[in-house]
């Protein structure tokens, strides 16, 4: 294969991802997810879950071939392949929900959003350069172009639906089994309609799959700014108090709800970490507002961390006040 083609296939594999991952990661602005656990999910989605699917899927269709191929449509692809692919897309969730950066619907939504472009990633750059092969020209252009902005966002919006679902299990106990297989099964439905529209190869289906993928894109999208919204709510209902309590300076008051005046320089000391600060302060709104909805031994260990951040936050605001104190005697 020519060297041009194979590197083309690669750029337009792993450009468009990334750059979808990073404006994601962007946008969870109260709240941003540690760099190491996203990559580790788009990574995971990119070899991980798409290696397990690819055995998994072989198994699977040698083990129901009869009733596969007398199903009267291409069962492999339109069932087999989303059960299995949604399923190990969503493992690397399950695994980060256990550490304590992981908080919310949100986190769920960008750790899977993370691992389905992962997946896209790597399975474009497997069509592209198996295409490339046999027509490295106008069509397999467009086969980038549907791809990178169709295929690879409907995996996006499929994980993170899952996502979105696993983070229940950080806070709402039993019940949240039910929002797992929930997302779950609409993962799978999207997925398997998605395959099922554009396999057809009738124009109309293609783009009632186009209009699906982009309208389902659409709402996941605004359900992620509306969790972003709703935390900026959160913040200031859970953290009104702490400003009565002394645990933050009551000149902060406004700024420490607003994001556009948080990255305004000058209202912190320039000596002091103003980085740690700002982690604190919103390690403290996220654990006392999974505290009101938790219950037992994860109650329990939410209050103990919200009672070490507040006194970390104490020690911070003593300073603060010092400073004042000192700026004033100058």
């Amino acid at each position: 294969m020519d060297h041009v083609i194979l590197f083309v296939s690669l750029v337009m594999a792993v450009a468009p991802m990334v750059a979808m991952l990073y404006f994601i990661w962007w946008v969870d602005r109260y709240d941003r997810e540690p760099v190491r656990f996203v990559l580790a999910a788009f990574l995971w989605g990119g070899f991980g879950a798409i290696g397990l699917s690819i055995i998994a899927s072989e198994f699977s269709i040698s083990l129901f071939q009869e009733a596969i191929y007398n199903a009267g449509f291409d069962a492999g692809t339109v069932v087999v392949a989303p059960v299995v692919e949604e399923f190990m897309k969503g493992l690397i969730v399950f695994f980060l929900l256990r550490y304590r950066n992981f908080d919310n619907l949100t986190d769920g939504l960008v750790y899977g959003a993370a691992s389905g472009l992962g997946f896209g990633m790597t399975e474009n750059f497997l069509y592209f350069t198996q295409f490339a092969g046999f027509d490295p020209g106008y069509e397999w252009l467009s086969l980038i172009f549907v791809r990178s902005m169709l295929t690879a966002n409907m995996h996006c919006a499929a994980s993170a639906t899952f996502g979105a679902g696993i983070s229940k299990l950080k806070d709402h106990g039993i019940k949240a089994i039910f929002y797992v297989l929930g997302s779950y099964i609409l993962a799978v439905l999207l997925h398997g309609s998605w395959n099922y529209l554009v396999g057809t190869g009738d124009i109309e289906d293609t783009g009632a799959a186009v209009l699906l993928v982009v309208g389902y894109v659409i709402v996941i999208f605004i359900i992620f700014v509306l969790g972003i919204r709703g935390e900026r709510k959160q913040r200031e209902a859970v953290l009104g108090e702490e400003f009565d309590l002394g645990v933050l300076p009551e000149d902060y008051k406004k700024i420490l709800i607003s994001y556009g005046a948080m990255k305004k320089s000058g209202w912190f000391p320039e000596y002091l970490n103003k980085n740690k600060f700002l982690m604190l302060v919103s390690r403290l709104s996220l654990r006392k507002t999974s505290y009101y909805i938790s219950s037992g031994k994860r109650r329990e260990k939410l209050h103990s961390e919200i009672v070490e951040v507040r006194k970390e936050l104490k020690e911070f605001t003593a300073l603060v006040a010092q400073v004042s104190r000192d700026n004033k005697n100058t």
